[in-house]
């Protein structure tokens, strides 16, 4: 966790191919941002959502880790919602 660094996270992220009966997820790409007390850091809004499929989370981490390290660099350009 870096100020100004990109993260993802999602509350129902799949254990196994199905999670609680689910068959889609989704994470969301937020950014580090300083507290206002500044004891430490929050997650920004989220910034671009990723879904896909329970039994291929793996290309939904992919493509969300791609992003982050795009919007690190100051290069994503893509829409805010994303199907993979």
């Amino acid at each position: 966790m870096e100020i100004g660094k990109h993260g993802y996270s999602g509350s129902c992220a799949p254990i196994g191919s199905e999670y609680f009966g689910n068959s889609t997820f989704s994470v969301g790409i937020f950014e580090w941002l300083p507290k206002v007390d500044g004891t430490g850091l929050k997650k920004s809004a989220v910034k671009v959502r990723v879904k896909g499929y329970s039994s291929r989370a793996e290309y939904v981490y992919r493509k969300a880790r791609q992003i982050c390290t795009e919007l690190d660099a100051g290069t994503y350009s893509g829409p805010k919602n994303i199907q993979v």
